[in-house]
Order: structure tokens, then sequence, then C-alpha cells
């Protein structure tokens, strides 16, 4: 039963993938099942196994992307860390987990949401509230502490977020630079830029991976 079990899950994570790729070239509204399973070498049967239709592809890959970040911004803001080392943490894990299928996250950038039904798209709406959020409380509490300079809270965390959206739609394995120190180097960056002495900080150098 455990290996049926994990069979399916695997299966469902293929379909999913699948779905990602052909969304995320050719845009939800404009995709098919019927390229979904040509994508994938199955039939369109095998997939309505798994969903109840292509909204269902669209709601579980929103469901499963905001899960993984939110996961991941819980444990970072339980540490006991300064909000500067938070806001990196979390800027870094984003870059990590985004590259790591960038496929699955240029879906969620394309922000294709409103092709939901009703339910389905206010509670993927409420998760992405929570994520936002999160940002926001990292910097109040950067602001309250002296940290990072007083500032619309509301908009610097937009200026964090559009610039770590758009990293799906750029992002290249086989690019020069890791993941890792593409984190690196988004998290110097957009932290400095809140500091409250931001023009004492020294700007990072990040040297090139080798192939």
């Amino acid at each position: 039963m455990a290996k049926r079990t994990e069979r399916q899950e695997a299966r469902r994570e293929q379909i999913l993938n699948g779905a990602a790729r052909v969304f995320s070239k050719k845009g939800y509204h404009a995709s098919t099942v019927d390229e979904i399973a040509k994508e994938l070498g199955l039939t369109k049967a095998s997939i309505y196994y798994y969903v109840s239709d292509k909204s269902d592809l669209l709601y579980q890959l929103y469901k499963r992307a905001m899960t993984a970040l939110l996961e991941s911004q819980t444990e970072i803001m339980a540490r006991p860390d300064p909000p500067d080392a938070k806001l990196r943490a979390m800027i870094e894990e984003y870059v990590r987990i985004v590259a790591s299928a960038s496929a699955v996250y240029s879906v969620v950038v394309l922000r294709e949401h409103h092709a939901l039904p009703p339910r389905k798209r206010k509670e993927i709406i409420a998760l992405r509230d929570q994520y936002e959020a999160n940002y926001q409380r990292c910097i109040q509490e950067g602001i309250d502490r002296g940290i990072f300079e007083s500032q619309d809270v509301k908009m610097a965390s937009y200026v964090v977020l559009g610039a770590l959206n758009w990293i799906p739609n750029w992002y290249n394995p086989r690019g020069s630079l890791s993941k890792e120190q593409i984190g690196r180097m988004f998290a110097e960056h957009l932290v400095r830029g809140l500091l409250a002495d931001r023009a004492q900080r020294p700007h990072p150098e990040v040297a090139p991976r080798s192939e």
C-alpha cells in the first residue's frame, strides 16, 4: 500500500511539473490538458485521475508553491535573530526554493489565480497575503528596533517582493552564478537598501562559480 501511495505521489508530482512547464510557456488560458498530456507522454484520462480539471492543476501548483514558501518563512521568523538577519535568510531561502523549481514559480508570478474558482481563489489569496504580511512584519520589527530606516512598510515589502518575483523569469541553472550566490547577492542589496546606516555598509563581491 505504501509503495502504491509513493507511486501515486510521484505521478502527481510529474503531472504538476509538466503542467507548470506548459503554463509557463503558453500561459494558463492558452494551455490545454491535451498539451499537458502530450508534454508528459500520458493520456488525458491519466491526468484526470489526479485532478478534476485544468483549474485544479493551477490550484495545486499555487498551493504547493505557497505552502513551501510559508513553511520556510515560519521557520526563519521563529529564530532569535535580529530582523535584518531574518530578512536576509528569507530572501536567500526564497531564491533557493524558486531556483529549484523555476517553472512552478513562474506560474505563480504570472498571477493566474484569477482563473481559479472563487473558493480556491480566496484560499490562495489568503496564503499570498500571509506571505507578504510576514515580510512586512519583519521590516516593521527592524524599523522599531532602529535597524531599518523609518519608511512605508508595505511599499518597502513590495520593493523586495517585486525584485524576488521576477527571478523565475530569468533564472538559468546553467548561468555563471549558483542559486546560493544569487540569493546572497539579492539579500545583500535588498536588505542594505532598508538599513538605517546603509551608507556605511560594504558592497558585496560575488565570484562566478566554476563550471
